[in-house]
């Protein structure tokens, strides 16, 4: 038999590492491969007793299999299903239905508290043939369950070349099977990796969180509480005024200034890209004169689809391209009329470009620019027009937080914040060079930023290809960390659920070996599930202490208030003040 050649985990000195184990009383143990959630019936057995008297109640006391994550809380039907069929196989029991009894005997196993007892069930699952091993096209199944479970499609494409990466790493010997005790290995480096990732800040919150936040005590109560109510009354009046004025006066005010400060020109087609989520991607050619900062705006359209809409009816899209590069960007989510019919009117000329290359399978991408530019339909675009993220610049510390299309501003300004950390580095080693003083005197910083922090939140594994170049790119070129990319997937159930945990072993494993994030297809680990934003300001409030700190919002209204009551709070309580800003969000067009 064939001796496999595998590249296997090892230690820093070039060594295997010993097979590790996580200590049983360890809190990460505790936590990880939970059947429960906190979404799917950590109410306890009371909860799901009362199910059971209701789904039971024409069926004679017997609960089917089918209905059985219905009854335990558990809204995964398929995953629900290999659960049960795994309690069923350890006690032998071949019928589709169970009594409240037995019910009760599988509650008290996935709800154990022993960590042993949950990872012999997880193994179960894997373990349809009950033998004690698992075989390639077991580990194959239980990937294939959970990528559909957390709806990743690109990862369920790929099930056999991931199994075959797992079965390597754990079967060097190639005898055709693995142990638990491998399965418990790899758990346990995924967790270290994930621990070693977050230990830092994790230490600083868990200290944070013993001490509460640092308020700033005052001698007079009576004027803590006038000040507090203050606050609390100005800020509710502006954003009273803010979510009625803005709607109405927006909009009316951009058609009626336009005319007086409107530049439209005329500009090419470079390139074009479909993506998956519908999201249309052009690279246009960029005006002499266009002038823009990152977090601006511009407005778009094409004759092409209206011949009279220029003017009232122009589409505002925000500049992904950085002020830096040669052409202009914007990515436009397909949902309305107007977007639908500009994605058919450039979908007519896909046929005369050349097609995507073929190892690329999730994106369809088309350059133009050896094509004769008059074949694409003429865009159109008036501006560029202020908004709020511009401001970025006037603080050392940003928070930039983008939901799903919403981060398209956020791009130009990561890619600029490097470009100008990088022309800052060079211009010091010109300087150096030459001899002459650092800072001429008088002189001003154009850009005061020195950290950023972006968090992008998106529910779809297929939205990471929007960006996926710039956040290469943000990654590969930010040499001195001044970047911190966090991007969470929703559709991920929470991180130590056990119908996630799979999908975290093999997003360790293979970003080991190969540096590369298996949900995002970047060099960025994702998170699951989302953001504890609470969490997100203590951090930041700690690690910048007495900062102020900028706060940019792009994206549905839902989660802008959350965000904006914490700046509030964290600004009230803590010796850190965080501004924040939304970005105008235009509903699709």
């Amino acid at each position: 038999m064939k001796k496999r050649s595998s590249n296997r985990l090892t230690s820093v000195s070039g060594e295997r590492e010993p097979a590790a184990r996580l200590d049983r009383q360890d809190s990460t143990a505790l936590t990880a491969l939970r059947f429960i959630s906190k979404a799917d019936g950590a109410a306890g057995w009371t909860a799901v007793e009362n199910r059971f008297v209701e789904i039971t109640a024409t069926s004679g006391g017997l609960l089917p299999r089918s209905k059985f994550g219905e009854c335990i809380g558990m809204d995964s039907i398929d995953f629900a299903l290999e659960l049960f069929d795994a309690l069923a196989r350890r006690r032998l029991m071949t019928l589709d239905t169970i009594d409240g009894d037995q019910l009760r005997e599988f509650w008290e196993q996935i709800s154990a508290q022993s960590f042993d007892s949950r990872l012999q069930t997880f193994f179960d699952m894997i373990d349809s043939d009950a033998n004690g091993r698992l075989t390639e096209d077991q580990v194959r199944q239980i990937i294939n369950l959970s990528s559909s479970t957390n709806n990743l499609p690109n990862i369920q494409k790929r099930t056999d070349e991931y199994a075959a990466m797992i079965m390597e790493e754990l079967d060097p010997d190639n005898i055709g099977y693995i142990m638990i005790e491998s399965l418990e290995t790899l758990l346990s480096y995924a967790e270290t990796q994930h621990i070693r990732r977050d230990s830092e800040g994790s230490k600083k919150l868990s200290h944070m969180l013993s001490l509460k936040l640092n308020t700033t005590r005052d001698p007079k109560p009576l004027k803590v509480w006038y000040s507090g109510l203050r606050h609390f009354v100005s800020d509710s009046l502006q954003m009273t005024s803010m979510y009625l004025a803005v709607p109405v006066a927006f909009p009316a005010c951009e058609i009626l200034i336009r005319p007086f400060r409107s530049s439209v020109s005329t500009v090419t087609i470079r390139k074009v890209a479909i993506y998956p989520g519908n999201v249309l991607t052009l690279h246009l050619s960029r005006p002499k004169n266009f002038k823009y900062e990152s977090g601006q705006y511009m407005f778009v359209t094409c004759p092409t689809i209206s011949t009279f809409e220029w003017y009232v009816k122009m589409h505002p899209f925000s500049i992904t391209s950085a002020p830096q590069d040669e052409d202009l960007s914007i990515h436009i989510k397909v949902a309305g009329d107007w977007t639908n019919a500009l994605k058919e009117h450039v979908g007519y000329m896909y046929q005369v470009c050349e097609p995507p290359p073929v190892r690329d399978k999730y994106l369809r991408t088309y350059s133009c620019e050896e094509m004769n530019p008059y074949s694409f339909p003429k865009i159109m675009i008036d501006g560029p027009y202020d908004a709020s993220a511009q401001n970025y610049k006037k603080y050392n510390v940003v928070l930039l937080v983008g939901l799903g299309i919403g981060t398209a501003p956020m791009m130009s300004i990561i890619k600029d914040i490097i470009n100008n950390v990088e022309a800052k580095e060079h211009s010091q080693i010109n300087q150096m060079e030459k001899g002459t003083q650092r800072h001429q005197q008088g002189e001003k910083e154009s850009m005061k930023t020195r950290k950023a922090y972006f968090y992008w939140v998106t529910k779809d594994q297929g939205s990471y290809s929007w960006f996926q170049n710039i956040m290469n790119e943000v990654t590969e070129r930010d040499t001195n960390g001044v970047v911190e990319v966090n991007n969470y997937c929703t559709s991920i159930y929470e991180e130590g659920d056990v119908r996630s945990v799979f999908i975290r072993m093999l997003q360790s494993l293979n970003h080991s070996k190969n540096g590369v994030d298996i949900v995002s297809g970047t060099r960025v680990m994702t998170h699951f599930a989302k953001p504890n934003w609470k969490n997100v300001y203590k951090q930041i409030a700690i690690d910048h202490y007495g900062s102020n700190v900028g706060v940019f919002y792009c994206g549905e209204v839902s989660l802008a208030e959350e965000l904006r009551q914490l700046a509030l709070e964290f600004t009230h309580k803590t010796e850190t003040r965080f501004s924040f800003h939304k970005e105008n969000f235009y509903p699709p067009c």
